[in-house]
């Protein structure tokens, strides 16, 4: 009796945990959908592939730089911003990228927001990807850099020629494409500056010129490697970086346009960590570069000059010859760009810069025209020096004062490594070196907060998406 009581216990068991099973899925039909998404709500950005100072955006801004006021770096798009920390680095500084020879943009960084857009849950609980802006990483810079010879720093020279400059740094970007998941983009990227010089100095013609930079366009791909925590690998590739001869000295000497290409690495480790409010990472930059000036004659020339020369029969004719220096046939750049993130807003960048160059060589011809003595071959300077280097360091600040907003000052000593004197120039200081501050206003923010499209992020995203740009602004 015992056992039939025990079985039937056990079968009344059974049947009613069935039943509860067989209930559940009912209860669950019942629970209301979660609500569509907010119509008025901004895309969330989530994580990105790193990538032009602006870099170097350079896209700091080493833009994308990337090259200050003379200026340099780069931004970037679904996975590469712009360069941040203010260089001219993006961004930078700038950087940078397709640069028309010895060009280096002060602060022209701009912290563009992260390339990811986040996922939001639609109704009946899928997940659908916002749309982010095309153009987002676009900034506008406002740049003023004087000579340390200005300013009263540094040893006093023989020749005094006081500089002072203010610029506008336009900074386009737009996204052509970005992957899925979005570990890899490809955008277009510029950089222009329009400069006026308020000192009498010999960089231009008149008190208070305006004159333009030459106008780089280049597009890039930009692509994550690794991803670990705070530890991250990107690439960036620039191919092909075009400069036009929009300044006043390239298209006085018969520059028709440069191409060149540029390759680039960042490492990024943690030191405390993007969890800690200070001392959070540390990111690491390499680039290498190539590019080549097409000129209408292996020296500078200008069409507009008639000047009066001998010719080699004697006769004076007039010449488009500027001087008689070779202009660069092959341009290399070497960059080595070190980032440390003080804070979550706070960027300390330091960028080495080693840019080789050769020129062309001239041949010694026997000329003959109507001399007496027969044909005759020039005498020429032996064993002439084609080679030269320019140097550059670079060490800025870069505030993210609002999301909108990046504030960067900083020192940048462009210059050629051989002194007038023959003697080698220090990398960290020359007559031209320069300080410079630069407010950075990012466009797309600014956008953004007009329209209502931007929303409130947890702290640890803020952190993740600024430890993101500073990645790309390298770039």
């Amino acid at each position: 009796m015992k056992g039939r009581s025990l079985g039937r216990l056990g079968i009344g068991v059974a049947l009613a945990a069935s039943a509860v099973l067989f209930a559940m899925p009912s209860y669950a039909q019942d629970d209301p959908a979660p609500p569509p998404p907010d119509p008025g709500a901004a895309p969330a950005e989530g994580d990105a592939p790193a990538a032009p100072p602006a870099a170097p955006d350079g896209e700091k801004k080493p833009e994308d730089a990337a090259p200050p006021s003379n200026t340099q770096q780069p931004a970037p798009a679904p996975a590469t911003p712009p360069p941040a920390g203010g260089t001219a680095p993006t961004a930078a500084p700038p950087p940078a990228g397709g640069t028309g020879g010895a060009q280096i943009g002060f602060g022209a960084s701009a912290n563009p927001q992260i390339d990811t857009g986040a996922k939001t849950g639609g109704p009946g609980g899928g997940e659908a990807k916002e749309e982010k802006l095309p153009w987002r990483g676009t900034s506008l810079g406002w740049d003023n850099s004087a000579t340390t010879e200005t300013v009263g720093v540094g040893r006093n020279e023989l020749t005094r020629n006081p500089t002072y400059e203010m610029s506008f740094i336009f900074g386009p970007r737009y996204y052509l494409w970005e992957a899925e998941d979005p570990s890899q983009s490809i955008s277009l990227r510029g950089r222009l500056d329009l400069i006026r010089e308020f000192t009498n100095s010999d960089s231009t013609t008149k008190r208070g010129e305006w004159t333009l930079s030459d106008l780089s366009i280049f597009p890039q791909y930009s692509r994550n490697l690794y991803k670990e925590g705070d530890i991250r690998t990107d690439l960036a590739l620039r191919a092909p970086t075009l400069a036009f001869p929009t300044s006043k000295n390239s298209a006085n000497s018969g520059r028709i346009i440069q191409v060149g290409a540029l390759a680039g690495v960042t490492q990024q480790v943690p030191l405390m960590g993007t969890s800690e409010p200070v001392l959070q990472t540390f990111a690491l930059t390499g680039r290498v570069g190539y590019s080549h000036w097409f000129t209408k004659a292996t020296q500078p020339t200008n069409g507009d000059l008639a000047y009066t020369r001998m010719g080699p029969d004697g006769r004076a004719l007039p010449s488009d010859q500027l001087g008689g220096a070779a202009n660069a046939a092959h341009n290399v750049t070497l960059d080595l760009i070190g980032e440390l993130a003080i804070t979550e807003k706070v960027v300390w960048t330091n960028w080495f810069s080693w840019r080789p160059v050769w020129k062309y060589d001239f041949e010694n011809r026997p000329v003959c025209g109507n001399l007496l003595t027969g044909c005759e071959t020039p005498s020429t300077v032996q064993d002439p020096n084609n080679f030269s280097v320019i140097t550059l360091f670079n060490s800025e600040v870069g505030v993210d004062v609002i999301d909108e907003m990046n504030v960067a000052v900083g020192y940048a000593n462009l210059t050629l490594q051989q002194g007038p004197d023959g003697t080698r120039r220090n990398i960290f200081y020359s007559p031209d070196a320069r300080v410079y501050a630069t407010i950075t206003a990012k466009l797309d923010e600014i956008y953004k907060s007009a329209s209502g499209l931007r929303k409130s992020e947890s702290s640890d995203k803020r952190v993740e998406e600024a430890s993101l740009r500073r990645r790309r602004s390298a770039q």
